[in-house]
């Protein structure tokens, strides 16, 4: 026979057992949902990651061809600046000599001619 103390002992043992056993799962599913949530957070910054450096090194490859072109641009007109210092040269020089040649008074047929290099630009 089970007596009334017996009944309030089973009772209060089945209630703490009931309590242990759900604060026990509640915390096992807070934790599960934590786990869950950090991985899910961790896909996130690993798929923003990966977006922003896809982005950067699509901009780094345009920056690189811009890059690229300047530089062939900045060749071709460094030759042809050379160019035109090579011609402004000559044609310096021969304007000193056909003016020392005007102030000795030469015959205008004892003139020299242009150089070959600037002949085309007169």
């Amino acid at each position: 026979m089970m007596t009334w103390w017996q009944t309030v002992l089973g009772s209060l043992f089945l209630l703490i057992g009931t309590w242990v056993t759900a604060r026990f799962s509640r915390k096992t599913g807070e934790e599960a949902n934590e786990a869950a949530a950090t991985q899910a957070r961790t896909a996130d910054w690993e798929a923003f990651s990966r977006e922003w450096r896809e982005w950067t090194e699509d901009r780094f490859a345009e920056r690189d061809q811009k890059i690229n072109a300047l530089t062939t641009e900045v060749a071709e007109i460094r030759s042809e600046l050379d160019s035109f210092m090579s011609k402004y040269r000559i044609a310096i020089a021969y304007i000193r000599r056909v003016v020392h040649q005007l102030q000795r008074h030469v015959e205008p047929d004892e003139i020299e001619a242009p150089p070959p290099e600037i002949s085309a630009d007169l």
